[in-house]
């Protein structure tokens, strides 16, 4: 199964758009749905080429983006969800440095990182760090999309709030692989010959047929 390509965002430019809002946040691009905890707010933020999200406590910010990939956009759910190699380190930091909140306090590094297989979806998780700050980053692929988010502040957890994001056709996509697992296999093709045709390819010898005298031996290769 072929490895899907995975969208670089490099320079992501985000401004502030709109009023803040409450969970859940359906993003009107069709990308991204954001089911936030009570008690986080949601402002949509403004991104060329795809979707951006802030949510934010008084002492914590997660960032989310939904990212159009069109090197998967014809990949199966099943090629969307073997995607359970662990990114490369540069992946992670070109990815997180595009967010200037989070990257202005130094040189971005990866502490630690771990790909989730427990549910339908596999989660790339990863542990930044930037001078004394600490980001926590997850991303999960989708057929001809990725789903990312960013997190750092004083939360003990950002499980919940990086647990919240899906894809409005998640649904769909998880019903379709469950139907295509449940069908029966297809019968195989019968390779039996009648039971007349194959005695007639039965080496002659088999058959009783000798050359010459009937009491010799059979030859070779009859």
């Amino acid at each position: 199964m072929r490895k899907l390509a995975l969208a670089a965002v490099f320079g992501v430019g985000l401004t502030l758009a709109g009023a803040a809002a409450a969970d859940p946040w359906t993003d009107p691009n069709g990308i991204l749905i954001l089911d936030a905890p009570r008690g986080w707010t949601v402002r949509p933020q403004q991104m060329n080429g795809g979707t951006a999200v802030l949510a934010f406590t008084p002492s914590s910010d997660c960032y989310f983006f939904g990212i159009p990939n069109a090197a998967s956009a014809s990949a199966s759910v099943n090629a969307a969800r073997n995607t359970t190699a662990p990114l490369p380190d540069e992946a992670w930091t070109s990815a997180a440095q595009g967010i200037t909140d989070f990257a202005g306090g130094g040189a971005l590094t990866v502490a630690s990182k771990s790909v989730d297989t427990s549910g339908f979806w596999p989660v790339q998780r990863a542990q930044l760090t930037s001078g004394s700050r600490t980001i926590h980053g997850v991303l999960q692929v989708r057929p001809g999309f990725e789903l990312r988010a960013f997190c750092s502040g004083s939360e003990a957890s950002y499980d919940a709030i990086l647990g919240a994001m899906h894809h409005p056709n998640d649904q769909a996509w998880e019903a379709a692989a469950a139907q295509a697992a449940a069908a029966p296999a297809p019968a195989a093709e019968e390779t039996q010959a009648p039971a007349e045709e194959s005695n007639q390819r039965r080496p002659r010898r088999e058959r009783g047929i000798t050359r010459g005298d009937p009491n010799s031996a059979p030859q070779p290769g009859m």
